[in-house]
């Protein structure tokens, strides 16, 4: 399996349980298709967007989780 960089991949259910024990924090971004664009979002609940292509929205989610407090 190629390493893309993506937990889901490997462990689905370990991810979206960290994901539901974020408690607010940046634990996981979401891209996925939606009407004809995609929406991202972030488990934070302080960033979603809609934009034209998954590509984008993986780049935007890179820079919010770079902007998130630690």
């Amino acid at each position: 399996m190629a390493d893309d960089g993506s937990t889901l991949h490997e462990k689905p259910l370990e991810f979206l349980t960290s994901i539901a024990d974020s408690g607010g924090d940046c634990g996981g971004q979401v891209v996925r298709p939606e009407d004809g664009h995609f929406r991202a979002w972030c488990t934070c609940g302080n960033w979603s967007v809609e934009v034209d292509d998954a590509e984008e929205g993986l780049r935007l989610a890179r820079i919010h989780t770079s902007q998130a407090p630690h």
